[in-house]
């Protein structure tokens, strides 16, 4: 008897190793496969493809190699698995002028980033929107009737994707006019 339920206390254990492992392979694979972030030149023309057939919108990350905000942004949002399903539903793209990908082309039709992190996003055949966020700070705009008429609120999964969704649905002439 005294076998047994040690022979059951051990199998009980190998099968909780195992489960712990098949789940961390499974999320490890889910994570990185179905719609992964593209870079450069390609990664954009695949995104744009990708949004055409699907009807995601598009998130552009504009982004620099020794960026502090861009790595602290990375780590504090993207990241996030709270972000996970915010970020399945849109065509993701990194660029990165000193990449040598092809970045810096794509860059040269959409307004000038000062200080990286640069996000926009855009709908198949829209005009390019931006969305402020100071990382330092972690906040993040929100537009009100207007894109100028908001204000700045705490930078979370549920406030990108609350913002996202009122950027989208937002028509104001000022994102035509911010086209190059």
């Amino acid at each position: 008897m005294k076998h047994l339920a040690t022979g059951l206390a051990g199998a009980l254990v190998l099968l909780l190793v195992a489960g712990g492992l098949g789940w961390y392979w499974w999320s490890q694979g889910a994570r990185h496969s179905g719609n992964p972030w593209l870079r450069g030149e390609q990664g954009e023309a695949r995104a744009q493809q990708l949004a055409r057939e699907s009807g995601m919108a598009m998130l552009y990350v504009i982004e620099a190699d020794k960026c502090r905000r861009c790595k602290l942004l990375d780590k504090m949002l993207w990241q996030d698995p709270a972000m996970a399903s915010t970020l399945a539903g849109l065509a993701k793209v990194r660029l990165n002028p000193g990449a040598g990908d092809g970045s810096d082309r794509v860059l040269r039709r959409f307004p000038k980033v000062k200080t990286p992190p640069g996000i926009y996003l855009q709908q198949a055949g829209g005009p390019l929107k931006p969305v402020q966020i100071v990382v330092d700070i972690q906040q993040i705009w929100m537009p009100g009737v207007t894109y100028r008429r908001g204000f700045f609120m705490p930078l979370s999964a549920v406030g990108f994707d609350a913002v996202l969704r009122t950027t989208l649905a937002l028509e104001d002439p000022v994102f035509g006019a911010a086209q190059p």
